[in-house]
């Protein structure tokens, strides 16, 4: 009984001791991206049903570590903020629910969803940063290619790039400045992918 007794102190002990640590320090921000809404010039419709897989990216990128590239060669990560997913997942959600937003595909989807599909949007993460050389800016770059699900044909092939200033170099300025350029990357996907296809 007495053993029990000193095993049940000890456990709650350890419990208490867990959670006046959870307390301790404060956890950094979540940040998000959003997806566009508005497509400018972007007339038709394509019946055609596409896969987002999930995007390739360089381990550097391949984190919800948020990166900063104080020079060149150099790839570090703000402390004091993080995305809510890793990248590439995030850039995949925000890309589908892109081509959803448009309401000018028939259907997209991730892989798993059942979807019979058409065309597949492979997309490759080169720059998802913000650079301090040569002024404060966010810089987003990916490669996308627009394959023939049936036959592995590429149909099409382009490199996206958007450039968006930031007022300084807080993790908060910095994810707003990569949102903006990131839309724009966005818009122009779904409409060259809506007119390819």
């Amino acid at each position: 009984m007495r053993l029990k007794s000193l095993l049940l102190s000890a456990l709650l002990a350890g419990v208490l001791a867990g959670c006046g640590s959870l307390g301790g320090s404060t956890p950094p921000p979540i940040y998000d991206l959003s997806a566009p809404r508005d497509f400018p010039g972007l007339t038709g419709r394509t019946s055609a049903q596409l896969l987002v897989p999930p995007p390739k990216a360089v381990r550097a990128l391949d984190t919800q570590s948020i990166a900063i590239k104080p020079d060149v060669s150099v790839i570090t990560y703000f402390g004091d903020g993080q995305w809510s997913d890793t990248l590439p997942k995030l850039i995949q959600a925000r890309l589908v629910e892109s081509f959803e937003n448009s309401g000018r595909v028939r259907a997209v989807g991730r892989p798993g969803e059942g979807l019979l599909i058409h065309y597949q949007v492979v997309v490759d993460v080169r720059s998802f940063q913000l650079e301090l050389t040569g002024g404060k800016r966010a810089v987003v770059e990916v490669a996308v290619k627009l394959l023939h699900d049936r036959n592995g044909r590429v149909v099409a092939q382009k490199i996206f790039h958007a450039e968006a200033p930031s007022p300084s170099d807080r993790v908060a300025d910095a994810v707003a400045a990569m949102d903006s350029a990131f839309d724009a990357v966005l818009t122009e996907i779904v409409t060259w992918v809506v007119r390819k296809v």
